[in-house]
């Protein structure tokens, strides 16, 4: 979270001296925060920059700033790709990049496994509700939405040093026993299933790639819900000495 930051809102540039908020935004700055002309507001290009902005003109329909300090935000690491077998209703897909997101993962990789039910999605929608969920959370970085995959294609070709499958063929209560060291990783990758969980082959396919099983604790849960609990437990895991 970013210190003395409250609100925080969204333009694609913050390059030059003059930038435009449109849409719903608007209303936010003038109805909601009663923002005038000569008030400061907080914009980010989701991209990891961050800058204090003056209202010079409000309209309608827009709201023109002039920014001012811009500011290079790093990235908190480790930097995680999400990569999830796509749900059979979007609602959920939507749930989940919108709670991912504010727990900072880096980019979501859909995925085609055997269990998938769906084998589409609106990408646009997934990049809204990713937008909308980085500017709640007070994130300078919005997510990336990579084209979709299949399951076999994406763990051969996967090469971040770290690579976790949420996969146990035996709960145990004892799930800390799975988990490699995350201490100094800095970049790395989880996978988690659809409706129904992986096929034993996808599981050795991912193994034998260099993924490693990782467990989610002793109940099962659904699919949405283990994305959220793997990113959980990597944030976790990652702060161990």
């Amino acid at each position: 979270m970013l210190e003395g930051v409250n609100a925080l809102f969204y333009t694609s540039d913050l390059s030059s001296n003059e930038c435009v908020i449109e849409g719903q935004e608007v209303k936010h700055i003038t109805k909601v925060l009663r923002k005038q002309e000569g008030d400061t507001i907080f914009i980010t290009d989701g991209k990891g920059s961050i800058a204090q902005a003056t209202i010079r003109q409000i309209g309608k329909q827009q709201v023109v700033l002039e920014p001012m300090g811009v500011t290079k935000v790093p990235r908190i690491e480790p930097q995680v790709t999400l990569a999830f077998s796509v749900l059979k209703q979007p609602s959920r897909i939507e749930w989940m990049v919108e709670k991912a997101t504010e727990f900072g993962v880096r980019a979501f990789q859909p995925l085609l496994s055997a269990h998938c039910i769906r084998s589409q999605f609106n990408a646009k929608r997934l990049e809204s509700v990713a937008l909308s969920a980085m500017k709640q959370s007070l994130q300078c970085y919005c997510p990336e939405i990579y084209p979709i995959q299949s399951f076999n294609s994406f763990v051969k070709d996967n090469s971040d040093s770290i690579r976790l499958m949420a996969y146990t063929p035996e709960r145990k209560k004892s799930f800390q026993s799975t988990w490699p060291a995350l201490s100094e990783a800095k970049k790395l990758t989880a996978i988690v299933g659809p409706e129904g969980g992986f096929t034993k082959d996808e599981a050795k396919l991912a193994l034998d790639c260099g993924f490693s099983w990782v467990s989610l604790g002793p109940n099962r849960l659904r699919a949405e819900s283990a994305s959220l609990a793997i990113i959980q437990q990597i944030n976790v895991f990652s702060k161990l000495s």
